[in-house]
Formats: structure tokens, sequence, C-alpha cells
């Protein structure tokens, strides 16, 4: 397990409470003003979630794509996530840790070697890859990659999925676990706390490894609900649904803040 990863977990839970991890694409609504978010959200979050945007992802609603190309119109690259991760890093007082999200396309046209050596230099502690099959040959190269730099490879795991598939993603994720609540695309749906329950079951079943959950959670009372049953709460949607409708906002980082602080009251178990 990453340590820094590993220490927000183990924070949380003598506090008696879940984590908070925040998402946003990144370079959304550009590079400056999405710089300022993250170093807001730093300062609610126990970890980030930065997306690499992707033109044509399979698991964004409407919002996240939205992001995507705002993104990508501000002239995104992974290279450029990196570089902001980094400076974000080297700019805020909390040891924060950041985890890149995206999907396998972009990282193969990276390189995966590149790739594992920029998320050491950017001093990234985690890597999600939405769309990465266990039987997948880059599958097993990123895992291997990413465990040379200690950097933790996290694995989705559906409501459709089974002890069998679990096992296989157990494998390859050290650090957390992410359950998503809904079968089908981010922010398009409440939080399904049946699908996680199930889920956390199965998970439980074979494993202790902590425990995320994300897609659909956007209010307080969501937060709540969920920080009962998981080890974190992942909330993604309603944060990049702030940005779109503000970005020429110049109270947009604080807009931020005010929903994140009021989605912490949620944590306590």
């Amino acid at each position: 397990m990453n340590n820094d990863l590993k220490k927000i977990f183990d924070k949380a839970k003598l506090e008696k409470r879940s984590c908070l991890i925040g998402f946003v694409t990144g370079i959304d609504p550009d590079y400056k003003t999405s710089k300022k978010i993250l170093i807001e959200m730093s300062k609610y979050c126990d970890a980030i979630e930065v997306g690499n945007p992707f033109n044509t992802s399979t698991s964004d609603s409407s919002i996240i794509m939205d992001a995507n190309t705002r993104a990508l119109n501000s002239g995104a690259n992974t290279g450029k996530i990196f570089k902001l991760i980094k400076e974000v890093k080297s700019e805020i007082r909390k040891d924060i840790p950041f985890i890149i999200m995206g999907y396998l396309n972009p990282i193969y046209i990276y390189s995966i070697k590149k790739f594992a050596k920029s998320c050491k230099d950017s001093k990234v502690s985690g890597c999600i890859v939405v769309d990465s099959n266990n039987n997948a040959p880059e599958d097993k190269e990123i895992f291997t990659s990413l465990s040379k730099v200690n950097v933790s490879y996290i694995k989705l795991i559906a409501p459709t999925n089974g002890v069998s598939y679990i096992k296989k993603s157990l494998l390859r994720c050290s650090s957390f676990l992410y359950v998503v609540s809904i079968a089908g695309t981010t922010g398009s749906k409440q939080v399904n706390l049946k699908n996680v329950k199930k889920s956390i079951q199965l998970v439980r079943k074979v494993s202790k490894i902590p425990i995320g959950v994300g897609f659909g959670i956007k209010t307080k009372e969501d937060v709540s609900k969920v920080s009962k049953v998981a080890d974190a709460v992942i909330v993604g949607s309603g944060i990049v649904d702030i940005i779109g409708k503000n970005t020429k906002n110049h109270n947009l980082t604080k807009k931020i803040g005010s929903y994140l602080k009021n989605l912490k009251k949620g944590l306590k178990k």
C-alpha cells in the first residue's frame, strides 16, 4: 500500500469517520483556474482524484464529458496533467495524496513506462484506469510499472462484478478498492446503497482492503449514508457541475470550498 494513502485511512479511522476524496477533470476550465480549484480542494479533501481528459470516454456522464471538452480545448494532455499535479503538490501545505484517473488509450500513447515515471516525478500516490481489463496485457504492464515506483493501482468494482472478478482485481490492488454504486455513467443517477452494500459484502468475503464508494454521491445526505458503510466517499460530478456552471465566476473556488465544507459534515460514522 502506498504510504500516503495508508495515512489518510489510518487518520480517518482514528477520527471515526470516512475519508473524503474529491474528483475534478484536470485543466478544467483552464490551467490557471484548475490549479486554484485543486488548491482549494486540498483544504477539505483527504485525497484528490485528477481526471486525465479523454474525448471518447465510456463511463462518464455529460457533466464529465463537458469538463473533458473544456479541458482539451484549453490544451490539456497527459504531460500537462502531471505538470499541474506537481505544481499543486509543491504549493499546498498538506501532504495530500493525488490520484490520477483516466483511460487506457492516453496512457498507452504516452507510454506506460513513461507514465509510471511521471507518476513518481509528480508525487502521484495512485492511479485508476477506468477501462482497463484484468486480463489485458497492458493492465499487467501498468500494475508492474506502477509497483516499481510505489504508486498504487486502484481497481473499480461495479454492481455487476462477482467474487471471481473481485479476487482477480485484488491481485493488482493495494491501497483501496473503488466500488461503483450504480451500473451506468458517472453523475447520471443517485447513489444506490443497495448496490453498494451488496458489493461491499462480496469484497469483505475475501479481503479487508479499504473501500471507497463513488458515482452518484452529490449531497451531504448521500455522504452520510455512504460513510456508514465505506472507508472513503468519492465525490466528482457535484464538483464538476459547479465548475461547468461557473466558469466565468470569480467566486468559483469559494463555491467549491463551501460545497466541500458542507459535504464533510456527513463523514462521521
